[in-house]
């Protein structure tokens, strides 16, 4: 594919998708604030009444999904890889218009209804449906610009244009000419622009002080230290995940596909109950709690990470839509800080860094995209090399109980026989 091709082609409609899909996360990342908001608001009201309001929300989100939005499920990263394999039909509605509406109206209403998720992965499916909107360009286009549209989900989701486009290439398109990498710097450059009009430029786990990220050779163990952690727990996390909406010879899963408003219904009691032992912690993303920790330098409660990590499963198990790549940050971030109360000596905030970074590098495998993202997040460069230890460990951990929790996911998607080909 010749650049020249994709110049001509690309001109007018690509920069117009570019401008829509800009505008669709900055208007995204309102969205699932406000929704934040009306969940903290019923809990602040009447902590039993989640026990009503959650698993209602879950019911009706489920059923609008079934009903309506049929491909707007799961986080919406998955299908990303299995873009080249899908026929033409599965891909156009999978990555249609419809879906994208679908996938942004389900998500506000999870995590409104209390899910411990977030929005990162369903921007991604929203960006790529967007991007698969461009007319008059052939199937093979069509697939690279889903597989770049997910980049540019990733860096318009985070403010992390740099991380996005890591993702891009180490996830999906794996082998990238310069020509096609000027695109996909160009789309996200111009969509995380427009984002940031609406959002402002601000680093999405706020600014650690430099001060604080000063390092020596003495840091080295509690790197490992915490991506061994990471990469055990980001295991169990997977496994867990895997088991609950991958696995087919559990009888209580195929009970679930069939009985999925009652499911909805069950997991949803049992995410209120999280909840509500945790003070409403595990409820959404994480985000704005971790980097209030992470900003103050402020110690999280003891349960953070547990409440966050069984809220994120069950609200999977639920059924609703939904992403974890942040709260996977809030994951690793609790973790860090659990260790720190062992090594009190050190600032907080380093081991915040190498828990999250830790974390998210374990369930995706993907420790490249890991350092990058966090290091871009949070403004910490100079503290990258310890952050890179700790992703290197927890991968590498991590991999020995299988692949990631996103590439495992795909089967729910795929004829298992052509699994090998989305690796």
């Amino acid at each position: 594919m010749k650049f020249q091709e994709l110049k001509e082609e690309f001109s007018v409609q690509f920069l117009v998708l570019v401008i829509v899909i800009g505008l669709a996360s900055g208007l995204l990342t309102y969205a699932i604030s406000f929704a934040e908001h009306i969940c903290r608001y019923v809990f602040m009201l009447s902590g039993w009444a989640t026990y009503i309001y959650i698993p209602a929300m879950f019911v009706i989100t489920v059923y609008l999904l079934k009903k309506y939005f049929p491909y707007a499920d799961g986080s919406g990263l998955p299908q990303g890889y299995a873009v080249d394999i899908f026929d033409e039909y599965r891909l156009n509605k999978t990555y249609s218009f419809r879906s994208a509406i679908g996938k942004a109206l389900l998500t506000f209403m999870s995590i409104a209804g209390g899910a411990s998720l977030g929005k990162e992965g369903p921007t991604i499916q929203i960006c790529s449906s967007l991007f698969a909107q461009m007319k008059n360009i052939s199937a093979a286009k069509q697939r690279l610009l889903i597989k770049l549209g997910a980049g540019v989900g990733v860096a318009a989701a985070f403010n992390a244009p740099i991380g996005g486009m890591v993702f891009a290439i180490e996830e999906y398109v794996k082998k990238i000419s310069p020509k096609i990498a000027t695109i996909l710097v160009g789309a996200t450059l111009g969509a995380v622009f427009i984002s940031n009009l609406l959002t402002g430029n601000q680093p999405y786990m706020g600014q650690v002080s430099p001060t604080q990220l000063q390092h020596s050779w003495h840091h080295i163990p509690f790197a490992i230290l915490i991506g061994s952690l990471c990469g055990l727990s980001g295991a169990l996390f997977t496994k867990a995940i895997v088991f609950m909406t991958v696995n087919k010879t559990w009888f209580f899963n195929s009970w679930r596909k069939k009985h999925y408003l009652i499911n909805a219904l069950i997991f949803g009691l049992i995410v209120a109950f999280i909840g509500h032992l945790s003070s409403g912690l595990s409820f959404g993303n994480g985000a704005a709690s971790t980097t209030q920790f992470l900003d103050s330098s402020t110690d999280a409660p003891w349960y953070y990470a547990l409440a966050k990590f069984f809220g994120a499963i069950t609200s999977v198990s639920a059924g609703v839509p939904g992403g974890y790549f942040s709260t996977a940050l809030s994951i690793g971030a609790g973790i860090g800080d659990l260790v720190h109360h062992f090594f009190n000596t050190i600032p907080l905030v380093q081991f915040y860094l190498l828990g999250m970074a830790g974390f998210l590098a374990a369930i995706t495998q993907s420790p490249i995209t890991a350092v990058a993202m966090v290091v871009e997040m949070s403004g910490s460069s100079q503290f990258s090399l310890p952050i890179l230890l700790s992703c290197f460990v927890a991968s590498i951990i991590s991999e020995q109980f299988g692949d990631s929790v996103y590439h495992q996911q795909v089967l729910n998607y795929i004829d298992p026989s052509r699994y090998k080909e989305t690796l």
